[in-house]
């Protein structure tokens, strides 16, 4: 069905108002209202695409009526009477809201072409509000879609990352819970020295991971009770440079790459792989070599009792400023070590 467009004429004279509906009657459902109180009760019980509302009327003048209009019904348009014109009627009316006016007494092709002029904008206006709810709805879809990958991507990761954890756990006995102990103890570390929560996220990912590398170190090297041999201990250095090089193909690990790489140097530049030393080494490298040092003191292994607690408190301030990053350190002193005891 055709829809006839619905136009609601208000004007507290007669004449005028009749005049209007006499005008439009033929291809405009036409409804009329004497004066602003029953505009607004028709309004309230119907949708009009066009509003002519008279500028001077008793009770509620035509300003506050079109406001009113406005509020209700932003999209339907206005179009003001007056019988006399002025440019601060016209700023007044335009400025709230208005499409147009008319000036009385009324010229019928004047008439008709703001009429029309005013439908064709309603017209065009309703177009673009349905199309961007449909581009709404395309856009709720998309986002669902994306989350739901994301999800996906975030599950699949999970699963790798576990299987990779399993597989040195597998390799190295020593290495079995250690990962996710030094995970626990750099986020700790890492909230102490006021970190943000993205950068405790990166610390956490980068600390599961960073001893992926031993993936590449042959499994009688890694399990050897006794002291390594030179070569055997220059096998073990490259699992930092190993590890780095399983991760860089993967997009979403890249920012755990350095930090895999570098967890073994030393503050003072006398540590693997690369020699670095300082500011140059980056922070959560920094973070976790401390983390995964208490862990390694805190830990029985087959050629080396665990230290006590105290002890490794001792080695904190001893290697402070050549091993271990001096605020680093400090800050691993400021935490519960007893808590990160193995038992």
């Amino acid at each position: 069905m055709t829809h006839v467009p619905k136009i609601l004429v208000v004007d507290d004279e007669l004449g005028p108002r009749e005049a209007l509906r006499m005008i439009l009657r033929d291809d405009y459902d036409v409804v009329t209202a004497d004066n602003g109180y029953q505009a607004m009760d028709y309004l309230v019980d119907s949708d009009y695409d066009l509003v002519i509302l008279d500028i001077r009327m008793p009770d509620m003048n035509g300003i506050e009526l079109l406001a009113e209009v406005k509020k209700k019904a932003p999209e339907t348009e206005v179009v003001m009477i007056t019988a006399y014109a002025s440019v601060d009627t016209a700023t007044n009316a335009l400025r709230n809201g208005a499409l147009d006016y008319l000036i009385k007494p009324f010229d019928i092709s004047a008439v008709k072409e703001v009429v029309e002029k005013g439908l064709s904008k309603r017209t065009s206006s309703t177009a673009i509000k349905n199309r961007l709810s449909e581009l709404q709805v395309v856009n709720d879809s998309l986002k669902d879609k994306i989350e739901l990958a994301y999800n996906n991507i975030q599950k699949h990761y999970l699963e790798t990352v576990s299987s990779l954890v399993a597989a040195i756990d597998a390799k190295d006995s020593y290495t079995k819970g250690h990962q996710e102990r030094v995970a626990v103890f750099t986020m700790i570390l890492g909230k102490e020295m006021g970190l943000s929560a993205e950068e405790i996220d990166l610390l956490k990912q980068a600390a599961i991971l960073h001893d992926i590398g031993k993936i590449g170190v042959p499994e009688h090297i890694l399990r050897k009770p006794g002291s390594l041999t030179n070569e055997e201990f220059e096998a073990i250095k490259q699992h930092p440079v190993i590890g780095a090089q399983i991760l860089s193909p993967v997009e979403f690990l890249k920012e755990a790459v350095p930090i895999v790489r570098h967890h073994h140097e030393k503050y003072d530049g006398t540590g693997y792989p690369d020699g670095i030393k300082g500011m140059q080494i980056p922070k959560s490298a920094r973070i976790i070599a401390v983390a995964d040092s208490v862990d390694a003191m805190l830990s029985e292994r087959p050629y080396t009792p665990a230290k006590t607690v105290e002890q490794v408190r001792e080695q904190l301030r001893i290697c402070s400023g050549t091993q271990f990053d001096p605020k680093i350190a400090e800050a691993a002193l400021k935490i519960d070590l007893p808590s990160m005891r193995i038992k």
